[in-house]
């Protein structure tokens, strides 16, 4: 199945300043985060005489629960993926359209029909999947500009991650048209690697910095979106699920573990790609050993266990063999591997 949640996309530098036609005469909420927000706000005034709810970090069943539209014909996301994706299911649960405004190029929250709902205790609990309207998605450069360099890395090194598990869930092509389609953006999402990857690029926000934007948060999106099951997610976002279960890991950033599934899954495969991954992680400061993610020898077994999980509940090629991959997080734990 192909699916496309957003109707329009806007990147521009006065991206913003269109928000107000797009509203027009319909009752607004706003469901705003508290670190990017007040950049939006600057730039547009009139977004603060609409009732808001702020959110409180984490897309939860109960933050979703928690957002009162009393009657609002639209909602409005300002933030970052988890705020996005509570937004989701706010708008799915009330029947309204969604207006995203990313403060963070992140991950690609923004573009995707779904929602990454976790427990109250921040452990991943599951992937809701449904129809949802986004009416735009309004990347303002100069909100992206001046976030934070830390979330832009880990969305490119989530974005990179495309390309490796849609070729480890469908190879390199597919007679499904839709799969071949999310093959062929995930391949656009490689390139990524190329791009210098560093804060005075992101700031200087010139075309490569552009180009790797509109990846986190729109083509990797649509990766999935066409491929679906054939591109979405493999062993890379099961590690990353299976790492959520433990605190430690809680203060890093989704790409951060993202990349460190990406080197257990490509070393699962054999590729000859891990020893330039790894010395990429390496280059903009990624995780790339259990050690550096806070995790000890001791609990590798919970860690390969908890994997082991995820990966059932994903249509892989073929099924993971438990001591193969303890065999292969043991070897990245090694101090060989930093």
């Amino acid at each position: 199945m192909i699916r496309q949640a957003v109707l329009e996309y806007d990147h521009a530098a006065d991206a913003l300043d269109r928000l107000d036609e797009l509203i027009g005469a319909r009752s607004v909420h706003v469901l705003r985060g508290q670190n990017g927000y007040p950049t939006v706000e600057r730039l547009l005034p009139s977004i603060q005489t609409y009732p808001a709810t702020t959110f409180r970090g984490e897309c939860t069943d109960r933050e979703a629960d928690r957002v009162d539209l009393d009657g609002a014909d639209v909602l409005i996301a300002v933030g970052g993926g988890k705020l996005v994706d509570t937004a989701k299911l706010v708008a799915v649960r009330n029947g309204v359209p969604l207006i995203v405004i990313p403060t963070l190029a992140s991950n690609c929250a923004a573009f995707t029909p779904l929602s990454v709902v976790y427990r109250d205790d921040g452990s991943y609990d599951r992937y809701d999947v449904f129809r949802v309207v986004i009416e735009r998605v309004i990347v303002d450069a100069r909100v992206i500009a001046s976030s934070p360099y830390d979330y832009y890395r880990a969305g490119v090194i989530d974005t990179v991650a495309k390309f490796y598990e849609a070729r480890y869930l469908s190879g390199d092509a597919s007679t499904d048209a839709g799969v071949d389609a999310g093959l062929a953006l995930s391949k656009q999402c490689h390139r990524l690697l190329e791009l210098e990857l560093t804060e005075t690029a992101f700031r200087s926000y010139g075309e490569g910095t552009r180009y790797a934007v509109d990846h986190v948060l729109a083509i990797g999106g649509a990766v999935g979106g066409f491929g679906d099951a054939g591109t979405r997610v493999a062993v890379a976002h099961a590690v990353h699920n299976a790492l959520s279960q433990f605190e430690t890991t809680h203060l890093f950033l989704h790409g951060d573990k993202v990349g460190f599934g990406l080197l257990v899954q490509e070393s699962l495969r054999g590729s000859e790609d891990v020893a330039r991954l790894r010395a990429w992680l390496e280059t903009v400061e990624a995780p790339t050993t259990l050690e550096a993610l806070g995790l000890s020898t001791d609990e590798i077994p919970f860690l390969v266990a908890a994997v082991m999980r995820e990966t059932t509940l994903q249509q892989l090629p073929e099924p993971i063999d438990y001591d193969y991959l303890k065999i292969i997080i043991e070897n990245l734990q090694k101090s060989i591997y930093k």
